[in-house]
């Protein structure tokens, strides 16, 4: 069945001017263009347009969008997969936030009483989930699947007297991450301090804490703009690039 482009539209939800700006990108060409100069679309088109409005919702920018229409089938089946397990992720923090508003809602109505523990869990799940959506590649291809596993207990059980040190420490640290970012003294006793608290902020993290895992940190630090992006947002641009210059400096030999 072909489609003219107002059928189309209709169809789909969206306007004729989007599906003419499709076709002027080369998102979406019609099949063909008849005699009438009216553009048609067959069912190829259309199943086109499903996996293009699907994917914008999702948040997929429109010149990725492009490059996955003319991927092969493995490429976007993988891309799929991706947004179906981001989606599972966010549908199991929405669940844990919703339970945490209803438990609340009990408690404050005096029906039941929360634990401490109780209160801030959800917050700490959906932490981990963000951390996992941004760094988790990257993590897995640095750490063995026990260590993260490790690392993500112990900060579920991360009492808020803890989380509130480590907070305390990570402020000094980007306090004196900016002072070295000025004097661009590596090795002097600010920058000493700089790897201090760095590595007392990972004891709040990690279950054991080894030179080897620190170095390995650091080499997230320096390759991933990502990973840059936390500390030069905090302290500057390059500090990132700085704080992990320090560790090397600190654990080397």
């Amino acid at each position: 069945m072909a489609y003219q482009i107002t059928a189309l539209a209709r169809l789909a939800g969206v306007s004729v001017r989007t599906l003419r700006y499709y076709d002027e990108i080369g998102l979406l060409p019609p099949a063909y263009v008849g005699e009438n100069g009216y553009r048609y679309y067959e069912t190829v088109q259309v199943d086109q347009l499903q996996q293009i409005r699907l994917y914008q919702v999702l948040g997929v920018p429109l010149k990725a969008i492009k490059e996955l229409l003319t991927a092969d089938a493995a490429t976007r089946i993988d891309a799929l997969k991706q947004q179906a397990q981001q989606l599972q992720d966010r549908r199991q923090q929405l669940d844990r936030l919703l339970a945490l508003v209803q438990a609340t809602l009990a408690s404050q109505q005096g029906g039941t009483t929360m634990t401490d523990t109780e209160k801030f869990a959800a917050f700490k799940q959906a932490k981990l989930a963000e951390n996992n959506a941004t760094y988790g590649d990257e993590l897995t291809a640095t750490y063995d699947e026990t260590t993260l596993k490790a690392a993500e207990q112990q900060f579920a059980k991360l009492s808020a007297g803890d989380y509130q040190a480590s907070q305390t420490v990570e402020a000094r640290l980007i306090t004196n991450l900016k002072a070295v970012l000025v004097s661009g003294e590596v090795t002097g006793e600010t920058a000493q301090q700089v790897f201090q608290d760095h590595r007392q902020w990972l004891h709040y993290f990690w279950p054991t804490y080894s030179v080897e895992k620190h170095r390995g940190l650091a080499a997230l630090y320096r390759a991933d703009a990502r990973f840059q992006a936390y500390y030069d947002v905090r302290a500057g641009q390059g500090a990132g690039q700085l704080l992990a210059t320090i560790i090397e400096k600190q654990t080397a030999g």
